[in-house]
């Protein structure tokens, strides 16, 4: 990545203390369905990875974020989601594709970045997020009846 576009996302983001601990936070207002970067970091296979860390491929491989999207945090309303385009091909040594964190309603400068991690029911914990909707669980909504 040159130096020109590592200072692009320099530009509209920011790492400091969000909803729990680090979070991602946005340096200036984005529109609905603005793109806000792509997401890097290692392509893994090792299920005994820690699941609050780690982004869920196809082909059973993980991605382990590299900052800043490493500090994405969860909410029940989130403003993000991650994403991939259909048209691009794949990495043609892992088989999958790249991720991108995309704006799913207006952001104003200063507003925390989060995406919904929609746990499986097996990993869900506790929720902190503090949003009116909140699930109580970090949990995909469709497995939130299985929390005992």
């Amino acid at each position: 990545m040159s130096k020109k576009k590592k200072n692009k996302l320099k530009n509209k983001v920011l790492v400091q203390e969000g909803i729990s601990g680090l979070g991602l936070f946005a340096k200036k207002d984005f529109k609905k369905d603005a793109v806000i970067g792509r997401i890097k970091g290692k392509v893994v296979s090792d299920e005994q990875l820690d699941p609050n860390y780690v982004m869920e491929l196809a082909n059973d491989l993980l991605l382990v974020p590299k900052p800043p999207f490493r500090y994405l945090n969860h909410s029940c309303r989130p403003n993000c989601e991650i994403f991939d385009w259909e048209d691009e091909k794949p990495d043609p040594k892992t088989g999958v594709k790249d991720l991108h964190l995309g704006v799913i309603r207006k952001i104003k400068a200063g507003d925390e970045l989060t995406i919904d991690y929609a746990w499986p029911a097996d990993l869900a914990i506790r929720c902190g997020c503090g949003s009116k909707k909140c699930r109580g669980y970090i949990v995909d909504k469709s497995e939130l009846h299985l929390i005992k």
